[in-house]
């Protein structure tokens, strides 16, 4: 074998290692995507209710580094309907069960969330509000869609923030300018 092969050996030898090391970086930066992602669902999450907070401390660090990802990347309206089914009990797990509200009362179905402990849809708006002021109510239905996956109307809505003006307040419509109202958290 003379020099020039030898040359052309290691070369390709070399290429092989730079290769080997560019994919083991490439792994890297996709783990640590996954990881910033979830840090930022945490750091999100944060600034939430009850059933977010839930979900953050659901979370752990493994060994400092960093959060389950498969955790803190589930929405927060997940993880409260899982919290909710933990401390539901007898009656309350069976639907369609009569069950004693009162003196000579009874109710049907389950019990309203928020006497359970769940989410109702006033503190689902609430939330969004919260992290995102001033929004008109198509953008609020497209952020409940997209942060609770509840399909709902204008109407209901509409309904929804009229009815609590001790939580919610709105900016007077501008005809002038054709600028709809847009609601925030009192």
């Amino acid at each position: 074998m003379n020099s020039v092969d030898t040359f052309h050996k290691r070369l390709r030898d070399e290429i092989a290692a730079v290769e080997k090391e560019i994919q083991s970086h490439n792994q890297q930066v996709e783990s640590l995507t996954k990881r910033l992602e979830g840090l930022k669902r945490a750091d999100e999450l944060f600034e939430s209710d009850e059933a977010a907070i839930a979900e953050l401390l659901q979370t752990h660090i493994a060994n400092g580094s960093g959060t389950a990802r498969e955790m803190a990347t589930a929405p927060a309206a997940t993880m409260q309907r899982a919290a909710v089914s933990l401390k539901a009990t007898g009656a309350q797990q069976q639907l369609g069960r009569r069950t004693q509200v009162g003196p000579g009362k009874m109710q049907t179905g389950r019990a309203p969330a928020s006497r359970n402990g769940g989410l109702t849809r006033v503190d689902m708006i609430a939330v969004v509000l919260r992290r995102h002021p001033r929004r008109s109510v198509r953008e609020l239905i497209a952020l409940l869609n997209k942060e609770f996956r509840w399909k709902t109307t204008e109407s209901a809505v509409t309904g929804h923030l009229y009815t609590r003006r001790d939580r919610f307040t709105h900016t007077p419509p501008d005809r002038s300018t054709n600028r709809p109202v847009t609601w925030s958290l009192k």
